[in-house]
């Protein structure tokens, strides 16, 4: 059984890993009061005496709630986390990334992987998730593994708009308000967990992979989809699209992924929403946003 250090254990996507192959792996997910990683004599000391095959590097700090982050945090998190594993010889670090490592300013429609670098985000989240990913590229373990819209069970429907407009299916009575419609790269989380299982398994190249369903979103086929969920059970989800106007599309090429994982099989996004509404509806307490800490 691999040995498996998971950073970010309690978010959501570390969270739904730990459910799906907490049998399969020996998983270390240590809590951010018992190793704080912005510390490296914390993480050094994590480290000492252990033996991990691989490390999934899935922790991070934001504010959904402000738009304020932490990008210096992250980026020391990682750098911390990169060394120790380097250092002790772990074979595999996978970096779970985000798309914000591209400049937002720019068209991201259908984009590569060998489109990173042509222009260098200028904001301060995407500009730390940037050098994260330059770091990643100057070692011989680290794959980042570049997530667009990750949607699922344990998400926050007040940081995820494909997840708020799920939850209106399940609360009723209340309009589904988009400002824009707009196309994007989404992954059903299950489907996300089992890419993060798939590297782990396998000696993929290293790299950089976009990981997203190959069939993209929209706000309203979600919306849409809620809606006809909600009617079933006899509440009204009403639509309102603000601007006729779409925004601009938020897509990713996903064929560097589909030539390593051929077989991969995605999740209809139908059958992903569906799955997600039957799970809120079981916890209504997850319909709503998590409060803001003080």
């Amino acid at each position: 059984m691999l040995n498996v250090l998971l950073t970010g254990g309690s978010g959501f996507i570390g969270k739904n890993f730990m459910e799906k192959y907490g049998a399969k792996y020996n998983i270390f997910a240590p809590a951010s009061d018992e190793v704080d990683l912005t510390k490296i004599r914390e993480v050094s000391e994590y480290f000492e005496g252990k033996r991990f095959d691989v490390v999934v590097h899935a922790a991070g700090k934001s504010d959904g709630y402000t738009g304020s982050v932490v990008e210096a945090d992250n980026l020391i998190m990682f750098k911390n986390v990169q060394y120790e594993a380097i250092l002790h010889g772990v074979k595999k670090l996978l970096v779970i990334g985000d798309a914000a490592d591209f400049d937002r300013k720019r068209p991201i429609e259908n984009i590569a992987e060998t489109d990173f670098g042509k222009s260098i985000p200028q904001e301060g989240y995407g500009l730390g998730r940037y050098l994260i990913t330059m770091l990643a590229r100057k070692d011989k373990i680290s794959t980042v593994l570049r997530f667009f819209t990750v949607y699922g069970k344990y998400c926050d429907v007040g940081a995820s708009k494909t997840m708020e407009l799920i939850a209106r299916g399940v609360t009723g009575k209340k309009t589904a308000e988009i400002e824009r419609d707009k196309e994007y790269s989404a992954i059903y989380v299950d489907d996300a967990v089992k890419v993060i299982a798939a590297f782990i398994d396998n000696d993929f190249e290293k790299g950089e992979y976009n990981v997203a369903s190959d069939v993209p979103l929209t706000l309203t086929d979600v919306a849409r989809t809620a809606k006809r969920l909600a009617k079933k059970d006899l509440r009204q989800v009403d639509i309102a699209v603000k601007y006729d106007t779409p925004d601009v599309s938020y897509t990713a090429s996903v064929e560097k992924l589909k030539a390593v994982m051929p077989k991969l099989k995605f999740t209809s996004h139908s059958s992903a929403i569906r799955q997600v509404y039957e799970h809120l509806m079981k916890h209504k307490s997850q319909a709503k946003a998590k409060k803001a800490e003080k």
